[in-house]
């Protein structure tokens, strides 16, 4: 029994592969480091896996096509099983959201034409029974090249969800309607694979438990689906949301804006209800949260997610209790792509700029090739300086240290942290706050000599230069030039946030871009009357998934009004001039970064 997580690290058998811990990797993000990590199973994800031409969210071939395409994967395989990890394929047919050839369809319950243009099919019998072959011969092809187990993905909106739910399947035969008419053709799709794995080897699922969507399948319906066919499947994985609509996609991969656990009281009703193991998705961020949902009893088993791509080592320093030094997930989004496509040519009229996934965290994701998992000691020692305390400084401090260097880490604040200081305040950037912990904390376990409170100028260090000099002194707020701005009661951002309990009720913020938005939000939570005025569309510098979740949180908010300038070049002080005249109080603050970015 592990001392710290004992039901974390306690093995499960399912059906006949056994779990030498309670942890699954969710199917995102590389394979290396996590496959070393210690971690019980990795699903090997895909946009769509079903040999099937129309099943495919993002260009590429059926996955075992051919020998060259099914020598990548079986190589995968191998990855994933190199420190005893169970390697889970996923399968998954995108249905009516499938991206296909110009003069192709796709297929769906019903029959409509999306907003692209494509032409999508409502399917009859003999496609369902077809799709199904499909999914059994993709199975047996997964089984036969080696991966331990098939998760069928009927969560998100694909193929399986959209005749469950009652929010896309709007047919009026025997495959729509009741429950058990929209659970036909799924349970079809269940009983065709089961046949070809055969009974003793481990078939999994993934479920929304809640669509977030006006009319979309209650958990309740969930439930009696689930035990309709318990008897077929060995474990079943709650989520939520659906994947290409903006505003659920914000649940089913929580940002820094909804909290931690999202799904486990959904997960405990599935729970309630079964006699399989259950496992639960969704926010899960530090062992001692996993450690909870299982001595709770919300799940059996947690998947992981982007943690892993934050920090892949998450598993091996739960086991050596090194929670400390687990890089936490900023949950920012910046390794989700922003862009759905439909066709080859949104595909290519989005190529460039948010379009390459990328952590924020892990300089390491996707650049496994170039950047190393554990730093080599330098040649030659140096005395490094850096000046500033952010977070920018207190890497680059910890780095050079890790190299082997002298490091010393000027701040002229009596406390690192930088601009995050402000997660001190705001609810929403708790991931931030542990990311300026988890920093900090790295700090006081290196050999970096800290100097707090002293201003570094360049007298200090003519007579002792150092041999390298890093500058990390952060942004500075953009000072527009409008009457009454020397006024005390117009402050920045940050003066905000650290002066947050003595603001007035009343508050315009200048600036509608994110940290604008969310000082308002914050403020409005706590009883002020916020006005967000904002030069250009809100939230603009945000990709899709963070906007429209900051937007949900935001529209919650009863006493936050947000208004628009429509400034003209040149006149821009006459019409702010003219705004704030007219029933916006000026005991009001000024966010003087988030105007440049609005």
């Amino acid at each position: 029994m592990h001392e710290k997580y004992p039901k974390l690290f306690e093995p499960l058998k399912v059906n006949h592969v056994v779990l030498k811990n309670r942890i699954i990797s969710a199917p995102l993000g590389s394979l290396t480091d996590k496959s070393l990590s210690g971690i019980a199973m990795i699903i090997r994800g895909t946009s769509g896996s079903v040999d099937d031409p129309r099943m495919r969210l993002s260009p590429g071939p059926y996955c075992f096509a051919d020998l060259f395409t099914a020598a990548k994967v079986r190589e995968q395989v191998s990855v994933i099983r190199q420190a005893g990890a169970k390697a889970e394929f996923e399968l998954c047919h995108c249905g009516q959201f499938a991206m296909v050839d110009k003069d192709d369809y796709a297929i769906g319950p019903v029959s409509f034409i999306r907003e692209d243009g494509t032409r999508v099919q409502a399917m009859d019998e003999e496609m369902m029974k077809d799709i199904a072959a499909k999914y059994a011969k993709s199975a047996l092809d997964a089984k036969e090249y080696g991966f331990d187990s098939i998760l069928l993905h009927f969560a998100h909106g694909w193929l399986p969800a959209q005749f469950l739910s009652p929010y896309f399947n709007h047919r009026s035969d025997e495959y729509g309607g009741s429950l058990e008419n929209r659970m036909k053709f799924p349970t079809m799709i269940v009983d065709a694979v089961r046949k070809a794995v055969g009974p003793d080897y481990m078939l999994d699922m993934r479920i929304s438990g809640d669509e977030h969507l006006p009319g979309g399948m209650p958990i309740e319906e969930v439930v009696t689906f689930l035990k309709s066919i318990e008897d077929r499947i060995d474990m079943v994985h709650i989520s939520c949301g659906v994947e290409v609509n903006v505003e659920t996609k914000t649940y089913m991969s929580s940002t820094q804006y909804l909290p931690h656990l999202i799904n486990i009281e959904l997960s405990k009703k599935v729970k309630e209800a079964l006699h399989i193991p259950v496992a639960v998705v969704g926010g899960i961020m530090t062992p001692e949260e996993a450690e909870s949902v299982l001595e709770g009893g919300y799940a059996d088993v947690v998947v992981i997610g982007r943690q892993l791509i934050a920090d892949p080592w998450w598993v091996k320093k739960a086991w050596e209790c090194r929670s400390e030094d687990i890089t936490p997930c900023i949950r920012c989004m910046n390794c989700y792509n922003p862009y759905q496509y439909h066709t080859l040519e949104d595909l290519k009229a989005h190529t460039g700029m948010n379009t390459v996934p990328s952590c924020s965290v892990n300089p390491r994701y996707l650049h496994e090739d170039r950047v190393p998992n554990t730093l080599s000691k330098a040649e030659v020692r140096k005395k490094v300086v850096i000046i500033g305390g952010g977070p920018a400084g207190m890497k680059a401090a910890i780095t050079a240290d890790q190299r082997g260097h002298e490091v010393h880490l000027y701040e002229k604040e009596n406390v690192l942290g930088g601009q995050l200081v402000c997660a001190e305040y705001d609810e929403t950037k708790r991931d931030l706050k542990r990311y300026k912990d988890y920093l900090i904390t790295q700090i006081e376990k290196s050999d970096v000599h800290v100097h707090l409170g002293v201003n570094a100028v360049p007298e200090m260090f003519e007579k002792d230069r150092p041999d390298a000099l890093i500058l990390a002194l952060g942004a500075e707020p953009a000072v527009m030039n409008i009457e009454g701005k020397e006024d005390e009661k117009v402050i920045d951002c940050i003066s905000a946030f650290k002066n947050i309990d003595s603001i007035g009720k009343n508050v315009v913020i200048l600036g509608g871009g994110s940290i604008g938005c969310e000082l308002g939000v914050e403020l409005s939570k706590r009883g002020h009357h916020v006005s967000i005025v904002a030069r250009r569309t809100l939230l603009r510098s945000l990709n899709d998934i963070m906007r429209a979740s900051l937007n949900l949180v935001m529209k919650e908010c009863e006493n936050l009004k947000t208004y628009h300038t429509h400034l003209h070049k040149g006149s821009q002080r006459q019409v702010w001039k003219s705004k704030t005249r007219k029933g916006i109080p000026l005991n009001c603050l000024r966010i003087r970064s988030s105007w440049r970015s609005a």
